[in-house]
């Protein structure tokens, strides 16, 4: 660490828009804004991720519509553009790359062969490009409206419309129809238009037709054209394009033309992309550390603020009209919920409030919470309804301006009606219900089990504020329903039929299926699942043992050199603090951060989802991470000296001091808040959200600090103080 590093936080010029786009990362390169609809780059010939790109694949265009981190089938990739030379074709092909670089608000590579050289920027609802071609070449450009990212071949993603329309020589309009992706089948359309700084020569729509001065449109599930413009000896051609999309209509894709693009340069709006994210780095701002970690940071708050798009109040959702701030993208929260949502409610409440209130008045308009919300609908439940743990979190931390009263109706419906359609929203709900835990009748059941039981005691918390006193001592009753699932033999969770019996064969550590569609787990086994206890640590160590009996279970599951950063999985290291060793959770959070995150294109362990992995690497560095659903926040060893985190527009900030932080100096000798001492090793919300300085001291071995003080475990707690 040097001199610079120490005293300058990290910045914009730390960003690198390439860590994480291999593998299963499938974040983006190219340029977009905080929450922006346009998210404009490169893609490839498939198969590729859902992101639409690969680093060792050609080219194929560059659309303004992306997706960033996430699994499952692709979805977007639309209104692509392809600049070409030679012949005007509908079909030019495909292109290596040479001097592809990219920095926070630009993209640029140079296509071979041909040598043409392409620049993006983007606002927040357009896309701008710039095309070089070599001198003495005919220019080409595709506009391709029906385009869309096909993960492989036989991917669901499909254009099932569209057109192109140029409305004079130098504008054009159009939309695309699609369907398929992640999620759910339903259809949606993309609205663009455009206008490129000088008129083509020719345009074509058909590989075989003759030019015509009165043909100026193409329409249907294959949309595309090209413009043409002659060469010219010993000069070259150089084309600016400027597209505004839309969800709604061509007017608004229009007026978002007009509004951020129409009169500025290229280099402007890239300033304007820069200046937008300056202001969020003003939020986190953090002193020295590595190199590695200085990148890794800055870029993942990025990441952590790519996704949802925001559609603004009343203006780019289609579906209704209601005075709310609206947001699309939710992609999905069953991922944002285990750190980002909370990171984002620390430094931007203000946005988590817009989100939240977004949610409830989706739920009012379609009767159910929507757990992931993606294009206008609600799309593929992986474990209940994590709104209703968002929720409880806000009202604990005192966000202001949401409506509890009905977030909680909304909540019970969760527990209390059973869904006519769950893979989209609401429960599998009746042997939930009935017999006390999801059964094998149903997909992923144990995990499910696992995350209502968490979920009812997240609707009994807020009931119990509210003091709906009936509500909640019921839904605390029926929390406790997630031991019915503890195999005691197994010193695990496991299945059961619905008869009640264990099934059987049953292997803590074996997936029986692909890891999406295992009959008892999501994405994960029981070894791990097993810690998904949120509502009930205490319970947890209890049952593996006491103190010492647990610390020897997470070491057994640290043991297994498979274990990787996962969503559901993130908050694991972090429970030593259970085990009275909060200094084995600082060594082992650094050890993992370390292990799975490097500022390569493969820098990132699986899918970054919607902020999560971010929020992970954020949230470690910085030393306080927290507990989803609840008020408080684990302390560990900072690896930055200085953290100043703004809490959102209040201009209160919280201050993390750390002298000496260091990847040797990983565990906290003693800390203080507010010069007062503390014993503890986490910290609760209500302590920090009027700015507090947190200082720790730190050492290179072990230390007992925090010990004897364990985090909160509530149900336990409510268990203790109703036997009093």
């Amino acid at each position: 660490m040097n001199l610079d590093e120490t005293n300058t936080p990290v910045s914009i010029e730390d960003v690198d828009p390439f860590i994480g786009v291999d593998g299963p990362g499938a974040t983006l390169c190219g340029p977009y804004h905080p929450l922006g609809v346009v998210r404009f780059g490169p893609d490839t010939v498939p198969p590729h991720r859902t992101n639409g790109y690969r680093s060792d694949f050609p080219l194929q265009g560059f659309s303004h519509t992306h997706v960033s981190g996430t699994g499952g089938e692709g979805r977007f990739g639309n209104i692509s553009l392809m600049p070409f030379i030679g012949p005007a074709t509908l079909s030019p092909g495909s292109f290596d790359r040479h001097n592809e670089t990219a920095s926070l608000g630009r993209y640029e590579v140079t296509l071979k062969p041909g040598d043409t050289k392409v620049s993006l920027t983007a606002s927040p609802r357009c896309g701008v490009s710039r095309f070089v071609f070599p001198v003495g070449e005919s220019a080409n450009l595709l506009i391709d409206a029906s385009a869309i990212h096909k993960v492989h071949p036989e991917a669901s993603a499909q254009c099932i419309g569209g057109s192109v329309e140029w409305t004079d020589e130098s504008n054009f309009m159009g939309y695309g129809s699609f369907r398929g992706g992640w999620g759910h089948q339903y259809p949606y359309q993309i609205f663009f238009y455009g206008k490129v700084d000088t008129p083509p020569d020719r345009l074509l729509f058909s590989e075989n037709e003759i030019p015509s001065s009165h043909l100026n449109f193409v329409s249907g599930s294959d949309a595309k054209c090209v413009a043409t413009w002659n060469a010219e000896p010993g000069a070259g051609i150089e084309i600016e394009a400027r597209i505004g999309v839309s969800f709604v209509s061509i007017g608004n894709a229009r007026a978002n033309f007009e509004n951020e693009v129409v009169n500025e340069s290229f280099e402007t709006i890239e300033d304007q992309n820069r200046e937008a994210w300056n202001k969020w780095f003003d939020r986190i701002q953090v002193f020295g550390g590595t190199s590695e970690q200085r990148r890794l940071f800055a870029t993942f708050i990025t990441r952590l603020l790519c996704m949802p798009a925001d559609l603004g109040v009343d203006d780019e959702y289609a579906y209704w009209k209601s005075g709310v701030r609206h947001f699309s993208e939710f992609y999905a929260l069953w991922d944002s919920v285990r750190n980002a949502n909370s990171l984002i409610t620390l430094f931007a409440p203000e946005l988590q409030r817009d989100f939240l209130n977004c949610l409830l008045d989706i739920a009012e308009k379609r009767g159910w919470f929507p757990d992931a919300w993606i294009t206008g609908h609600s799309a593929k439940i992986q474990g209940g309804s994590s709104a209703d743990i968002l929720f409880n979190e806000a009202h604990l931390k005192g966000l202001e301006g949401i409506d509890y009263e009905k977030a909680l109706r909304f909540m019970r419906k969760n527990n209390e009606v059973v869904s006519h359609d769950p893979y989209l929203f609401g429960r599998y709900l009746e042997h939930y219900r009935d017999l006390g835990f999801v059964s094998t009748d149903t997909m992923n059941c144990v995990s499910r089990h696992l995350e209502y039981a968490y979920q009812d005691w997240c609707i009994g918390s807020l009931a119990e504020r509210l003091s709906e006193r009936a509500t909640s001592e019921s839904f605390f009753k029926s929390a406790k329903k997630v031991w019915n699932l503890w195999n005691e033999e197994l010193q695990h969770f496991a299945p059961k039929n619905k008869a009640g019996d264990w099934a059987t064969p049953f292997d803590i550590d074996v997936c029986r299926k692909d890891s999406w569609n295992d009959p008892y787990f999501y994405e994960g086994v029981s070894r791990s699942w097993t810690y998904n206890v949120q509502a009930d640590f205490a319970g947890l160590v209890a049952r593996c043992g006491g103190e010492l009996g647990f610390e020897r279970h997470l070491d057994r599951y640290f043991a297994d050199k498979k274990i990787i950063a996962k969503e559901t999985f993130m908050h694991i290291p972090y429970l030593y603090h259970y085990a009275n060793r909060p200094d084995k959770s600082s060594k082992m959070v650094r050890k993992v951060l370390s292990k799975a995150y490097k500022p390569e294109r493969f820098g990132i362990p699986d899918n970054e989802d919607m902020g999560c992995h971010s929020a992970f690497y954020i949230c470690g560095l910085i030393g306080i991470y927290p507990m989803m659903g609840q008020d408080w926040y684990f302390l560990v060893a900072p690896a930055f000296e200085r953290s100043v985190i703004r809490l959102g527009q209040s201009g209160l900030e919280l201050v993390i001091e750390a002298e000496g932080a260091s990847d040797e100096n990983c565990y906290i000798e003693s800390a203080t808040l507010n010069g007062e001492a503390l014993d503890r090793a986490w910290i609760r919300h209500e302590e920090i959200k009027n700015g507090a300085v947190l200082s720790v001291s730190l050492s290179s071995s072990a230390t007992n600090w925090g010990q004897n003080n364990p985090p909160p475990s509530p149900l336990a707690s409510q268990e203790a103080s109703s036997s009093v």
